[in-house]
C-alpha cells in the first residue's frame, strides 16, 4: 500500500482542507464529489466515480451542446448510458 501522511486541522465548521499534493494525487478537483465512510474507527475518503451523466453536463457547461448531444448518441448506441465511467 502506497501511503502518504499529511496533517491538516478542523475549523470551527467542522470543515477540513485538503492538501494540494493529496488532492493532486488523487485528482480530485473542485466540485468533485467525495464518498466518506467509517470502518473500525477510521476515517475513510475516497473520490466518487463520474457517470455519463455527470461527463455530459460538464461538456454542455462548457457551451458544447453538440458534443454533448453526439457523446449521448454514441453511449446509446453502446448500450452503455447507466454505467460509471471515469474521467
Amino acid at each position: 500500500m502506497n501511503s502518504e501522511v499529511e496533517i491538516t486541522e478542523v475549523d470551527a465548521k467542522g470543515r477540513i482542507i485538503l492538501p494540494e499534493k493529496i488532492r493532486d494525487k488523487i485528482g480530485i478537483h473542485p466540485h468533485d464529489k467525495l464518498v466518506l465512510g467509517i470502518k473500525n474507527n477510521t476515517l475513510i475518503l475516497t473520490k466518487q466515480k463520474r457517470s455519463v451523466f455527470d461527463l455530459q453536463l460538464k461538456e454542455v457547461k462548457k457551451g458544447t451542446l453538440k458534443k454533448a448531444l453526439l457523446f449521448e448518441r454514441s453511449i446509446d448506441k453502446a448500450g452503455k448510458k447507466d454505467m460509471p465511467v471515469q474521467e
